[in-house]
């Protein structure tokens, strides 16, 4: 939520004592210069605000900057841990209030070496947006001469930008693709990686609809992917030739046999996350989807509704028997059925499914068994490796000039 505070800037100071307090001043005044901060946050123990505070507090006025103090005091400048959790909780409570974390900004010119470790440490934890110090040629005690300063600054966000959108990467890869769009929305990347990781996230949130068989949202978010992006990851082509023509298949709204080898793929990828009974569930289906295509390729009727004069005259009145549905007079036939009434034709797939019934039912006992259907039993990845060694034996009847796997990006 936008909020008055979003835009304003931000820059958090430690304050320490130097010689007289105005040596230490007048470098964080430059630096206060040159940030041009809305609110200026000032930490320092008792003795380094009494030294240095009221020097400052002068050069800002003298300077006619237009800025608000807020002074925090912390006694303690020596106990790195300690001083890691306070500065946390006021860059915390900076975030509380409302301000943006990419426009908060520290500068760890002044203090003890703890005091600066602890800031930058906080920092980075924290993910401001900027950290920067004063440097300038030394003088007498080593502190930078007046004059002489300059401000170095550099975003802790790059670095950590790479981090998230590396294992934003490693969860596409793994086809987590709703915790990756989850990674990629909750962080706002630096300008460097800021397009590959809108890319990142359009490609997941397209695989994801696709891999949730929503294939009409997943073509829709196709088209308004960059093709020339692609390019970054090395996926032009394929996307191209493979991917979008697929998608404009599989969004039909009819059975096919790409939608086939779309739910074998679809079971292959949930046991790759070892979720084998989802796995095999899935391969059921396609057996399920191979017969009623075969069958309304054959008898021009579905196996929900079908048309019994079609049908071999011997067979009739035991179907009329044993499917008709008496709510709707339809007559519904099951797995097992359709292949009977397939082998009975004489056709191809019927053949052959015939002959691995008893392999076929092993995948019937295993989809019965899960937890997912009737049993209580968990399916195991020699459970999968045998229903889909069964599966594409069964499939090997149809003509593929495709393979489409979903991406892995390097």
């Amino acid at each position: 939520m936008i909020t008055e505070n979003t835009l304003k800037k931000v820059l958090i100071m430690t304050i320490g004592t130097g010689a007289t307090g105005a040596d230490i001043a007048h470098g964080l005044l430059f630096s206060i210069k040159d940030s041009n901060p809305n609110l200026l946050v000032l930490i320092g123990s008792t003795k380094s605000f009494e030294t240095t505070l009221g020097h400052l507090k002068n050069m800002i006025v003298g300077e006619s900057l237009n800025t608000e103090i807020i002074e925090n005091k912390i006694e303690e400048v020596n106990d790195l841990e300690t001083l890691h959790f306070e500065y946390s909780k006021i860059i915390n409570e900076l975030v509380r209030e409302g301000y943006s974390i990419n426009k908060i900004a520290v500068d760890y010119t002044s203090g003890t070496k703890a005091m600066s470790a602890a800031l930058v440490s906080a920092a980075i934890e924290n993910k401001v947006g900027t950290i920067s110090y004063v440097y300038g040629e030394r003088g007498e005690g080593g502190r930078v001469k007046t004059g002489t300063e300059r401000r170095n600054s550099f975003s802790p966000n790059k670095f950590i930008s790479k981090d998230i959108f590396q294992k934003a990467l490693e969860l596409f890869n793994s086809f987590r693709y709703s915790n990756c769009i989850e990674l990629l929305t909750d962080h706002e990347f630096h300008p460097y990686y800021q397009k590959q990781a809108e890319l990142l996230l359009n490609l997941s949130k397209m695989f994801d609809a696709w891999d949730k068989f929503n294939f009409t949202n997943a073509f829709e978010i196709s088209k308004t992917i960059n093709l020339k992006e692609l390019k970054e990851f090395n996926i032009k082509g394929k996307f191209e030739t493979d991917y979008l023509p697929l998608l404009a298949k599989l969004k039909e709204k009819n059975l096919s046999v790409k939608k086939v080898f779309d739910l074998i793929e679809n079971a292959i990828r949930r046991a790759s996350e070892y979720k084998y009974d989802d796995a095999v569930a899935r391969l059921y289906r396609a057996l399920e989807m191979i017969g009623q295509i075969e069958f309304e390729k054959e008898f021009k009727c579905s196996t929900s509704e079908v048309n019994i004069d079609k049908l071999p005259e011997h067979l009739r009145e035991d179907l009329l028997e044993k499917y008709k549905d008496k709510k709707d007079g339809k007559v519904k036939i099951p797995l097992f059925c359709v292949f009977e009434i397939l082998n009975e034709v004489q056709n191809e797939l019927g053949i052959l499914f015939k002959s691995k019934i008893e392999e076929i039912k092993m995948i019937l006992s295993l989809r019965n068994n899960s937890i997912l259907a009737h049993g209580l039993i968990p399916l195991s990845e020699k459970d999968f490796n045998k229903a889909l060694e069964i599966t594409l034996n069964l499939t090997s009847i149809f003509s593929k000039d495709y393979e489409v796997s979903f991406p892995k990006i390097k």
